[in-house]
């Protein structure tokens, strides 16, 4: 119950972060499962950095079994603007944080996706990242299937 707390905390003071006017061009939530059925709840936030061209940074902690991961990543994503879709393919690095016994290690992820946009507020994003995580000395890699919501400004 205290992760669960812990997490939602950090959740909350991301998008209080992020929400500050001029950090960022959108705020939202997702959810994702890896091949394994681990789920991840997280938090994303995107800044526009050319037309073709954002920065998302994400958050996202597993939700059972190894309750109390966290990954987070920067990543930049080239897209292609085609209302109302918006593809986009991308390279990040981030940092990952294993449960008990804690430790810390590196992320490399690439991603692809599509972002839905029925509204100018609203975008719904379907993707696909996969990760390379190094911790403890081991490699781990493999993908997630995530889908999200986007509140544009």
């Amino acid at each position: 119950m205290m992760r669960q707390a812990i997490a939602l905390a950090l959740l909350i003071g991301l998008f209080c972060w992020v929400s500050i006017p001029g950090m960022s061009s959108g705020v939202g939530l997702s959810a994702g499962i890896d091949p394994t059925g681990l789920w991840l709840i997280g938090a994303l936030t995107e800044l526009s950095i050319t037309e073709i061209v954002d920065l998302r940074a994400q958050i996202g902690f597993a939700t059972q079994e190894i309750e109390g991961l966290m990954l987070v990543s920067l990543s930049v994503l080239p897209h292609l603007s085609l209302p109302p879709i918006d593809p986009f393919a991308g390279i990040g690095l981030g940092i990952a944080l294993t449960p008990p016994p804690f430790s810390t290690g590196w992320i490399v992820e690439g991603s692809a996706g599509v972002r839905l946009a029925p509204a100018d507020v609203v975008s719904i994003i379907l993707q696909a990242r996969y990760l390379l995580r190094w911790t403890a000395g081991n490699w781990t890699s493999g993908p997630i299937f995530e889908g999200g919501i986007l509140i544009n400004f």
